[in-house]
């Protein structure tokens, strides 16, 4: 089940990025739908096979992206590898730390690509302007993580409420 909502929630995030990416912007901050399915999948899968799904989404990204063909992939496989040492434990009841986590795993897929995409495409360079702009972005998929998660939580708890009933 959960390799088939991750399956929807990428083909939505892609789509919906592709169609309405910048009306759904905020100042200069556009929306990273693409790293909502990766933080889902790392979420869900704390082994190779969040790796593998991260992969798989950024190669889709790559169909959608404007630069060179690889970057997308090559950034959410690097973000994969590199946050997901990083990730809580299942058992961890805080929310504050999964927060971090998923800020710090949107951060660094947002770096990568646009660094990647500055070597590898001949891109903007990356600045303070830059980097503050992904941090602004960052915090607007954590919004976005945060509110999913709502969603999620309140469908869980509506499912339950009817099996006891």
């Amino acid at each position: 089940m959960k390799h088939l909502l991750i399956t929807l929630t990428t083909y939505l995030a892609l789509a919906t990025q592709a169609a309405c990416g910048t009306a759904l912007a905020i100042g200069d901050c556009r929306p990273p739908l693409m790293w909502l399915p990766v933080v889902l999948a790392l979420t869900w899968f704390g082994d190779a096979r969040g790796i593998v799904w991260t992969a798989l989404i950024g190669l889709l990204a790559d169909g959608f992206a404007g630069g060179r063909f690889g970057v997308e992939i090559l950034a959410a496989t690097l973000t994969a590898a590199l946050t997901l040492s990083l990730r809580p434990d299942e058992d961890v009841r805080s929310r504050g730390a999964w927060f971090v986590w998923q800020f710090a795993v949107i951060a660094t897929g947002l770096v990568l690509s646009h660094g990647l995409n500055s070597v590898l495409s001949d891109g903007p360079a990356v600045t303070m302007a830059s980097l503050v702009a992904l941090a602004g972005e960052s915090a607007y998929g954590l919004i976005l993580c945060g509110c999913c998660g709502m969603l999620g939580t309140l469908r869980t708890k509506n499912v339950a409420r009817y099996h006891h009933a």
